[in-house]
């Protein structure tokens, strides 16, 4: 991932859905997140690409990153995810 890493979070949340190469959760604060990359070992861990996930919660430990060259664009990765 390219950019900055700005904030590392470990937050409770429920997988909606994946699309066009998005992974979309629902926070338990209503926030919802999409998040862009997925670290290699939570792809192996969980297909989230099916349907076998959708409306699972998990512990979902991600990161925050800013372009370097746009400090307005924001971008999340999953680092780490466990069903909670």
């Amino acid at each position: 991932m390219n950019g900055v890493i700005i904030n590392q979070n470990v937050e409770y949340g429920v997988f909606k859905k994946y699309y066009d190469g998005y992974y979309q959760f629902v926070m338990d604060n209503g926030e919802t997140i999409v998040f862009e990359e997925v670290s290699r070992a939570v792809i192996k861990k969980f297909d989230l690409k099916s349907d076998t996930f959708k409306g699972k919660s998990f512990e979902i430990t991600y990161s925050e990153y800013i372009e370097e060259d746009d400090d307005d664009f924001v971008s999340f990765k999953i680092e780490k995810l466990e069903l909670a």
